[in-house]
């Protein structure tokens, strides 16, 4: 026994010296590149990739791209992409306040496990006319820069019932004669408080990681997780996005939950061994994050 807590004296030594080198995002590319896959599973998985496709991966010290195409070809390919784009970011738009846009990026974060503000979709066409958008995060927000020649050819395109609603039921909602900052926090702690006390049945307790915090939105990233949404006792990552908006005397709170799941033996897998939970287990999931926001909008108010 006495080798384990050697080795365990050393990790602490090493670990800083390895944080700082991870910080270089071009040092983690193969492992982005195999996330290309994985949004290209989630595209298909609802029902998206007849439309687009995950093309290619570009990495910079700070920035991870994604690049997308479109997955058909024709005379007017690219008249039908920003025809079919424009029709999906208006139906996401009406159907959750949430523009598709803001779900694809923050999907890749997701599956990138980096944050929003490090992360970027490009969706393109270089078939004349040419069509471009890209997203991005800037100052809280998710804009997106377009670039548009025309749109001719239609093409009929009906939002996919898995792209219905982020979450099941509604993902926002306005509360009362609220300050938004008071707002963020007391949701953070009580996210915070909720997970604290879970983890595995021996060994392992709760890792909840909340360095992503900002005056109206944060990010709460919990590890070492098993048993609350999989029944088949696999490891846990789930991952929520908060984000407030102050309207007056109210505040508008949105919120996005997401989840990945691993095997292990002893230990649970390293962030980057987990799979998207949405692929296998979606009904488990969103009935999982609706009894938590339920829970915590009756706090908040």
């Amino acid at each position: 026994m006495a080798p384990r807590p050697a080795r365990l004296i050393l990790l602490f030594f090493v670990w800083p010296f390895l944080s700082l080198k991870a910080q270089d995002l071009r040092l983690d590319k193969p492992f982005f590149d195999k996330k290309k896959a994985e949004f290209n599973a989630w595209l298909r998985f609802n029902h998206l990739g007849h439309l687009l496709k995950a093309d290619s991966i570009a990495v910079s010290n700070r920035k991870v791209s994604l690049f997308l195409r479109p997955t058909y070809s024709g005379k007017r390919t690219c008249d039908s992409l920003q025809c079919a784009w424009q029709k999906l970011e208006n139906a996401n738009r009406m159907i959750n306040g949430q523009s598709f846009h803001e779900r694809l990026l923050h999907k890749w974060a997701f599956l990138a496990e980096i944050h929003e503000n490090q992360a970027e979709v490009v969706i393109r066409c270089h078939e004349p006319p040419h069509f471009h958008a890209r997203v991005y995060t800037k100052a809280g927000r998710v804009p997106v820069d377009e670039r548009n020649i025309r749109s001719g050819s239609m093409i009929s395109v009906q939002l996919p019932a898995s792209l219905q609603g982020i979450n099941s039921g509604d993902n926002q909602t306005l509360l009362r004669d609220k300050n938004l900052g008071q707002v963020c926090t007391k949701a953070r702690q009580w996210l915070v408080n909720q997970y604290k006390a879970k983890g595995t049945p021996i060994l392992w307790k709760a890792k909840i990681d909340t360095s992503y915090t900002a005056y109206d939105e944060f990010v709460l990233e919990v590890t070492h997780l098993n048993n609350e949404i999989c029944p088949d006792g696999y490891f846990e990552y789930h991952r929520v996005y908060v984000k407030g908006i102050q309207k007056g005397t109210d505040v508008e709170l949105s919120w996005e939950f997401q989840g990945k799941y691993g095997s292990g033996i002893i230990f649970p897998p390293r962030k980057n061994d987990y799979k998207d939970m949405e692929l296998k287990y979606k009904s488990s999931l969103e009935e999982y994050q609706k009894r938590l926001f339920k829970k915590m909008l009756d706090y908040l108010r």
